[in-house]
This record gives C-alpha cells, structure tokens and sequence, in this order.
C-alpha cells in the first residue's frame, strides 16, 4: 500500500472507531444520569456483584452468596431498591474480587477495571501490536459495554486471546493466561484440545495454572464456597437456560442456545451441543487466532453482548490480513457490522438473536484466509512468515446487564 493510500486508511478507520463508539457514549450518558439522581446502585451494574463478591468473603459471611435472598437483602440493605442479583462465578473468581474488595463499592469496581485495560494494553503489545491496534480495541463497542457494565470480558479477552497471540512466542506464559481464563470456563470450551495438539507445554501450563487456582480458592475460602458453588450456583446459573428465569439473565444472552430458544430447551440444548462440539473439533485442526476466538464464542452457551470482545478481536486481526491481502465481496461491511453490533445490541435487542449468524459469516471469513489449516506443533523460528512482521501502523476498524 503506497503511503498516501496508507495515510487515508489510517484516518478513516480511526473515524470509524470513534463513530462505533458513539452508542456505548450514549449509554454511558445515562448511566451518569442515574448516579447524579441517586439510582447509585443500579448504576454499579454488575460491578456490584464483583464487589459484593469479595467484599463478604473477606468479612467471613461467605454463606450469604450461595443464599439468594441473604445476598439480595445484604445489597438492598447498602444500596436500596435493585434489580435481581446473584453471585454467579466459581471459587476461583472470588481470590480475583478478593484483590480489590478491601475498597470501597467504587473505587473497587473502578480500579479493577482500570487494571483490566492496562493488562491487556500491555499483553496486546507484548504480542507485537501496534498502539493504533491497541487503541482500536480498547474503543471497541464490546470493551466499551464491558466498562459500562462492570463486567470482565476485557481480561477474558486477554487471558485467552493474549494467550493465542503469544502461542508461538512464548507458550509458557500462553500457558498460563488460558489456564487462568478457567475463571469463567464457558468460554474456553475449544482451547484444551487446540492447546494439546499445538503446544504440550504451554497445555501443561495452563492445566497446571488452572489446577493452582483452584488449590488456592480452596485453601483461602475453605471447602464451604466449593460447596456452595456446585449446590447453589451452578443449579441457578442452569436455571437461566432451562427456565429462562430471572428474565434479566436469560433475556440479554445471545448464544446460539438463545437464538433457538423458541423451539424449546431441548432442541435448542440440542443444537447449541453439535455447535459446540463441532467447534471443539474444528479447533483441534487450526492455528488461527481469530478463528479460535470465533469458534470459542459460537461455543458457548452462555454469552453476552460483551462477551463478543473476543470476536471483535478476531475482526481486528482479520482486517489486518485483509490489509495486506485484499477484502473479498461485502467483508468489509460485516467486519463493521461484527465490530459495531455489541454497542448497539443495548439499543436494538430484538437484533441479538443474529449474533451467531454474524459470527458463523465471520468464522466463515477466517477461514478463507486459511484458519483451519494443521497445527503445526513445532516451535516457529525467528523471522519465519508465520510470525508477524511487527507492529502495523494501521489500527483495526470498528467491528443487558447480568453476571456470568
């Protein structure tokens, strides 16, 4: 690309990154209207569940968050009036919320969230991205509805998509991010096998890296919290998919199981299965991050509008091939509308139940790049094609509230 045309490119799709950002503003506009009239505790989000979290176990009131109606009283009795809440993460999240719960309901919340986007600023450019890359991606519609929501799609996205970029590289820290990721394992269905065949060692770290978390939740917390997770929130958090209750879990997913919800739970549990499983198996034969950060969010049952981070990222990583290769017929426009789609699902939810034929279109692209050839499980050498070529300087272009 001659310098001129680079230049154009550069500043249209930085446009066209402040302009997918527009919507996430709005909202972010009424979010602060609500705090400045009082409606603090809604305006927290599901942030206040992160602090909730840890707040009681370090406080040794535990118990209150395998008990529902403990656990709404203790946030009504700080916070008035609230939506439905529930603690619906796994031992291992808490020793995460433990970190910043010793602070106050804000400045926990903020801070892990501040912590969250210096994190994966740092893993992208440990991973060779440029800083207009790294921008793009902290403007993304789907990092920006994580921050308004409180919720931790931003680190999940650098533990897992961290850990495919610095594969090849450095796949004992690969290793460990993904193994970390085991925090919310929904959405890493596809990464065990992919992991076993591409690299041992990096697998062996992540099992080793899951394997401590869990040792290290159950020495701080005790045997009760792994207890009450199996007994207590995971039936709940099965409910939101067998039931569809509480409508404000079930309402804002936009998984392939919610897509086809209307025909009952058991064929949608049925189709949402040969997905997942056709993933998991297509995984195994890729080296393609972003193909694997598609198929990870086709996988998962359990997906919300920022949980679509993952695929925007893959959108920025496939439009810095496109660069260098050319688009094909009409990839442009669904790459913007992959992008832009989480910031405007708040706005226009009667759209969510596309996101999966978004994302196979998007994973059909992928792999017209050639995503799913073998997995070649030896190391590449400095300066092989498969590595990147270094920074780009063209940055990628714009691609409901409950806990999970």
């Amino acid at each position: 690309m001659n310098p001129t045309r680079q230049i154009y490119s550069r500043q249209f799709l930085v446009l066209l990154v402040i302009a997918c950002a527009l919507p996430s503003c709005g909202e972010a506009y009424a979010i602060h209207w609500g705090y400045a009239h009082g409606f603090i505790g809604k305006a927290m989000r599901d942030g206040m569940d992160f602090w909730a979290g840890g707040a009681l176990a370090l406080s040794g009131h535990l118990a209150y968050l395998y008990n529902q109606a403990a656990y709404q009283g203790f946030l009504t009795s700080l916070f008035g009036k609230l939506p439905y809440h529930l603690w619906s993460y796994p031992p291992t999240y808490l020793l995460l919320a433990a970190g910043f719960d010793w602070l106050s309901p804000w400045r926990a919340i903020l801070s892990f969230d501040l912590w969250s986007l210096a994190l994966f600023a740092a893993v992208l450019r440990m991973a060779g991205k440029s800083w207009w890359f790294v921008a793009a991606m902290l403007a993304a519609p789907a990092n920006l509805e994580s921050l308004l929501e409180h919720q931790n799609a931003t680190l999940m996205t650098t533990l897992i998509g961290g850990g495919l970029l610095l594969l090849r590289t450095n796949p004992r820290l690969a290793g460990i991010l993904i193994g970390v990721a085991s925090m919310k394992p929904q959405l890493g269905l596809v990464l065990p096998l992919n992991l076993l065949r591409r690299s041992v060692g990096a697998f062996a770290y992540a099992c080793l890296a899951a394997v401590l978390l869990a040792i290290a939740s159950l020495h701080t917390f005790g045997l009760a919290a792994w207890s009450g997770f199996w007994h207590f929130t995971r039936p709940a958090m099965s409910a939101v998919l067998l039931t569809g209750q509480p409508p404000d879990f079930a309402g804002g997913l936009v998984s392939v199981f919610a897509t086809f919800r209307f025909l009952g739970v058991h064929p949608a549990l049925a189709i949402q299965g040969a997905v997942a499983l056709a993933a998991i198996a297509g995984a195994a034969f890729t080296r393609s991050t972003p193909v694997l950060l598609i198929l990870s969010a086709l996988a998962s049952p359990y997906l919300h509008d920022y949980d679509l981070l993952g695929a925007a990222l893959a959108v920025a990583l496939l439009v810095e091939q496109r660069q260098r290769a050319g688009f094909a017929s009409g990839e442009s426009v669904l790459f913007f509308i992959a992008w832009a789609g989480p910031g405007l699902l708040p706005w226009a939810a009667q759209f969510a139940h596309l996101t999966p034929v978004v994302l196979a279109l998007l994973l059909a692209s992928a792999v017209r790049s050639g995503g799913l050839a073998e997995c070649d499980s030896s190391q590449v050498q400095p300066g092989s094609p498969a590595l990147s070529a270094g920074p780009s300087p063209i940055p990628a272009p714009p691609a409901s509230t409950a806990p999970g």
